[in-house]
């Protein structure tokens, strides 16, 4: 995910889910530092205070390992290596499912857009022989998971249901207490986007994914 409060946010409910028999690591791509309205905020503090809030969010929904690929904010788009890093990461961590941001999606951080097509090239890259060969030399064979699911999507053709895990989700994204004042209503936001996901596939409360087979 592009920031730090992001996999809450699009996911948490199905981080919850997922981490109570599987091993799952999220990635984040930048520091977020620039996620503030503060203008006297300094934005190595903020940095530093976001990437806390992501390991203690991450620990309530049993997340395994947080990786910070710490990129710039808002600069996602001019990292030329980050499909070959996202690449590199999946070759190592072999997940069956990969999560991102549905970039093409009706949202306006460029980050997110930015984000997603590096993931969408990086596992291209992780599953074929001939990308990159020195993938290879340092040990890293091709991996290809089995499904990307990018959420927040308007065009959701899967639906995890999350009654069970919502308590968990609404309290990680409590942690990122940073963000919270620039998020106004966000309770009632998300439990409104949650019942109306699970409502698509008959649960109380679901998280709407864009499922695509690899």
């Amino acid at each position: 995910m592009a920031h730090p409060d992001d996999p809450e946010l699009a996911c948490g409910g199905s981080i919850a889910r997922w981490a109570g028999k599987d091993s799952v690591c999220n990635v984040i791509v930048s520091c977020g530092e620039k996620g503030t309205w503060d203008r006297n905020a300094s934005p190595l503090l903020v940095a530093e205070k976001r990437e806390q809030e992501a390991k203690k969010a991450a620990r309530c929904l049993g997340v395994k390992r947080v990786v910070f690929l710490r990129h710039p904010d808002g600069e996602v788009a001019r990292m030329k290596t980050l499909k070959l890093e996202l690449a590199a990461l999946i070759r190592r961590f072999k997940p069956y499912t990969v999560v991102t941001h549905d970039p093409w999606s009706r949202y306006f951080h460029p980050d997110h857009r930015a984000t997603a097509h590096a993931v969408i090239d990086g596992i291209m890259i992780a599953r074929d022989w001939h990308f990159y060969p020195f993938l290879l030399e340092i040990g890293l064979k091709p991996h290809r998971p089995g499904e990307l699911l990018l959420g927040i999507t308007e065009q959701p053709n899967c639906v995890i249901d999350i009654t069970r895990t919502y308590e968990k989700k609404m309290k990680a994204i409590s942690m990122h207490k940073s963000q919270l004042g620039q998020l106004p209503l966000w309770q009632k936001r998300v439990r409104q986007r949650v019942v109306n996901e699970g409502a698509l596939a008959g649960y109380r409360f679901g998280e709407g994914f864009h499922r695509m087979r690899i």
